[in-house]
């Protein structure tokens, strides 16, 4: 950012166009009604002096993925995290971890079959062997995917 910029300015303008920037913060519920009947406590709640508040969902530096919904493009969608990340649940805002799909690749071996008087190989044999899979602390999955939130995308109407 250059000098003399004011890194404020961008989310003012969001906000004041009835947009707010997901980084989990917390608001009040009275403040903010009309949210809170969306959101409750699905991201979390506490009470802080007499209001009760809740906060909105933080997908800062995560990939965002589209909701399943039965489609079958989640293969581990029965395996997501709710949004606190504490219980199975899949819902919009679960969360996956990064994980590796299992997977092995094949390679050759060269093998000497016999030397002759002058020391070369006087034939060889090839077999083929295959790798193993990826070993703790490695998650694996039945897909290779970045860590990621199930989000539904949302256009503005007003």
């Amino acid at each position: 950012m250059a000098a003399g910029t004011n890194a404020e300015a961008p989310i003012c303008y969001i906000e004041a166009q009835g947009w707010m920037l997901c980084d989990g913060r917390y608001l009040r519920a009275a403040a903010y009604p009309e949210l809170y009947a969306v959101l409750g406590g699905l991201y979390g709640e506490r009470n802080s002096t007499a209001d009760l508040e809740f906060r909105i969902p933080d997908y800062r530096g995560l990939f965002l993925r589209g909701f399943d919904a039965g489609a079958g493009m989640d293969p581990d969608a029965k395996r997501r995290l709710d949004p606190t990340g504490n219980n199975v649940a899949n819902v919009v805002g679960s969360l996956q971890c990064d994980a590796l799909q299992v997977h092995a690749h094949p390679y050759e071996i060269t093998t000497s079959a016999g030397i002759s008087q002058q020391g070369s190989a006087a034939g060889t044999s090839i077999s083929s062997k295959s790798t193993g899979s990826p070993e703790n602390p490695a998650r694996t999955a039945l897909e290779t995917r970045p860590k990621n939130v199930a989000v539904n995308y949302l256009i503005k109407f007003r």
